[in-house]
């Protein structure tokens, strides 16, 4: 790094953000690599992309919680993606009227809260948030279109999963960051 900083002409902070940068995506990419892993040799590697790919336009746009170590990010989002590929599908059967209404308190609740994150920072421009807010809405319509199909139904309901597990932990991330701010200041 100390040849990129002295060739460029980076600055040491720019250099701690490329490290911080570098450091994030080797995080990120490796924590996929071993969920994949497990959901192969589980015999649900189909499912579990029926859970990444929403979870990771969720996150991306949406923000919620977030954990400061690796390790602790791992066990949460293992949790969290096991939750929704094994488990909920598995054993919380909704009726069609149950699913319809879910989503569409999903859809306000993504609407009204979103974008969020437990970090203190300069809140999002009006646009972005607008933009925010409109995918996230359009997304849950596409997840209550391939939930009426029947053919994919199965697999939407991960998809429904990961939405209302997103939305949870959405709803419950302002009040965190409230808990967080007060605990900062004694």
């Amino acid at each position: 790094m100390q040849k990129a900083q002295q060739e460029f002409g980076f600055s040491d902070r720019e250099i701690s953000l490329i490290r911080y940068s570098f450091t994030l995506l080797f995080y990120e990419v490796s924590k996929l690599i071993l969920f994949s892993i497990f959901f192969y040799i589980t015999d649900c590697f189909f499912e579990f992309m029926f859970a990444l790919i929403p979870l990771l336009i969720l996150r991306c746009r949406n923000g919620g919680i977030h954990v400061k170590t690796y390790w602790g990010c791992f066990a949460l989002s293992f949790i969290y993606l096991y939750l929704c590929v094994k488990i909920l599908p598995a054993y919380l059967q909704l009726p069609n009227w149950g699913i319809f209404t879910i989503l569409i308190i999903c859809a306000c609740v993504n609407f009204i809260i979103g974008p969020t994150s437990l970090a203190r920072k300069k809140e999002k421009d009006r646009k972005y948030k607008h933009n925010a807010r409109l995918q996230t809405f359009i997304f849950i319509i596409l997840i209550l279109l391939l939930i009426v199909l029947p053919a994919t139904s199965a697999h939407a309901m991960i998809s429904f999963w990961t939405l209302v597990l997103h939305t949870l932990q959405m709803a419950i991330t302002p009040k965190l960051k409230e808990v967080k701010y007060h605990e900062k200041l004694g």
